[in-house]
């Protein structure tokens, strides 16, 4: 009786797990295709509205924090950006879960990281940390 209970409670788990991991990727990939189709309409639902981007300065040594739909709301509508956008990995604990993209074009690489957090059975990107990576041109 008790490994049934365990087994049961393994599965019960596995099932909110998947159930927040697809609803996590939904999120993402609003800020996905939103970005890369400069359309802030779709990319501010990713976000909540008090989400925060981390901005760092690595020859200042220094960060700041900006709103990210602020952020964000400056872009300019144009055609699509020519890249690739891929979920490396979700890890999931509770209401809050981490996330990292890979999103690539020809000259750069942005690493991102969001935390996201689940609000009324939403998740929504909190904090967006990154660092761009440029790429060697032959």
């Amino acid at each position: 009786m008790k490994t049934l209970c365990i087994a049961l409670l393994a599965f019960a788990f596995t099932i909110t797990s998947d159930a927040d991991k697809e609803a996590i990727t939904v999120a993402l990939n609003y800020y996905m295709e939103g970005s890369m189709n400069r359309d802030f309409d779709t990319l501010k639902k990713a976000f909540h509205e008090d989400a925060i981007m981390t901005i760092a300065d690595q020859k200042e040594g220094s960060f700041k924090q900006v709103n990210a739909r602020e952020f964000f709301s400056k872009m300019k509508p144009g055609e699509p950006l020519k890249r690739t956008n891929e979920i490396v990995s979700i890890d999931v604990g509770g209401h809050t879960a981490i996330a990292r993209l890979k999103i690539e074009d020809d000259v750069k690489i942005f690493h991102d990281f969001m935390t996201l957090q689940k609000f009324k059975d939403r998740w929504y990107i909190v904090n967006k940390s990154f660092y761009l990576e440029k790429k060697s041109m032959p």
